[in-house]
């Protein structure tokens, strides 16, 4: 995935909230061979025109200016930001760039040739994490000491086969375990009160047949990238709520980002915000960009009964 020329985008913010996502994109960087290429985004000017509009002939008053030295001061931002990946990783190659825009149409912008765009936490951050072309990376903290391993939801989307391939090359390249986890909402019928027995093994047998679907996917991602994976099933939860439990100690939790139709988005959308708003570690993003060969084989009917 990485390459010489890769670049790994990072949005700097001016109240210094950035500070967690630039140590983590800087150690990154090191480790891809990437560059870092910090983008701070500020308004545009636009002279004060009320009086012009309401048809009174008045000159347009300056828009007022911070004083030197203000924490809002971009140039102050970016400076700190390069000093923190230069002590992170100093032979990291690193550039800076203030774009007037909003921080949303300046980072998709910067974002188009990158290999990550990494943002700390902040008002645009699931738009981002929906619409960037490449795999957003939210660091609203660093994953807490001792952290191991990479979690990464699966539900047989072709977003999740995304999020499954990058979580896997990112295991292999930190030398870290994988965990798959699937969530699945079992039917209930009438089966529940005629025949208890039948129920309970219809249940069982449909858990099973989720794990077999997961586990295909998993088995290549494995051999692909020679990573060491487990697999977990959780019944009848919420997805939001398995993954940020599950990731706890984790150093990466990683979700793909679904096609944004509308009616998608209201079937789920919610857990990537839920996670991006509740993680207690970073969360990678993952657009649908590829697909995990073994699964455009299973059968159709196999994936009956999974999320």
């Amino acid at each position: 995935m990485s390459s010489g020329n890769s670049t790994i985008v990072v949005g700097v913010a001016e109240e210094g909230a950035s500070g967690a996502a630039v140590h983590w994109a800087a150690a990154e960087a090191a480790a891809r061979g990437a560059q870092v290429h910090l983008v701070h985004a500020v308004p545009h000017e636009v002279p004060y025109a009320v009086p012009q509009v309401l048809g009174v002939h008045a000159p347009a008053a300056p828009l007022p200016t911070e004083p030197p030295g203000h924490p809002l001061e971009p140039d102050v931002a970016l400076r700190r930001a390069a000093e923190q990946v230069r002590s992170v990783a100093p032979g990291v190659p690193v550039r800076s760039s203030t774009v007037r825009s909003t921080p949303r149409e300046v980072l998709l912008e910067a974002s188009g040739d990158a290999e990550l765009l990494v943002v700390g936490a902040g008002r645009s951050t699931s738009f981002l994490a929906e619409h960037a072309p490449c795999p957003v990376v939210v660091v609203a903290a660093a994953a807490p000491a001792g952290a191991r391993g990479v979690v990464v939801g699966f539900d047989v989307s072709p977003a999740a086969v995304a999020a499954l391939e990058f979580a896997a090359v990112q295991a292999a390249r930190w030398r870290q375990p994988l965990r798959v986890v699937h969530t699945t909402h079992l039917p209930v019928d009438h089966l529940a009160l005629t025949d208890p027995e039948a129920y309970v093994a219809g249940r069982r047998l449909a858990r099973a047949r989720a794990r077999v679907v997961v586990e295909r996917a998993v088995a290549a991602a494995r051999e692909r990238h020679g990573v060491a994976a487990d697999v977990v099933v959780v019944t009848d939860s919420f997805a939001s709520d398995v993954l940020v439990e599950r990731s706890r100690r984790a150093r990466l939790l990683v979700v793909g980002a679904h096609e944004r139709t509308a009616f998608l988005r209201a079937l789920r959308g919610s857990t990537e915000r839920a996670v991006l708003h509740r993680a207690h570690v970073p969360v990678a993003v993952v657009p649908p960009r590829t697909r995990v060969a073994d699964l455009r084989r299973v059968p159709s009917g196999q994936l009956a009964g999974t999320a």
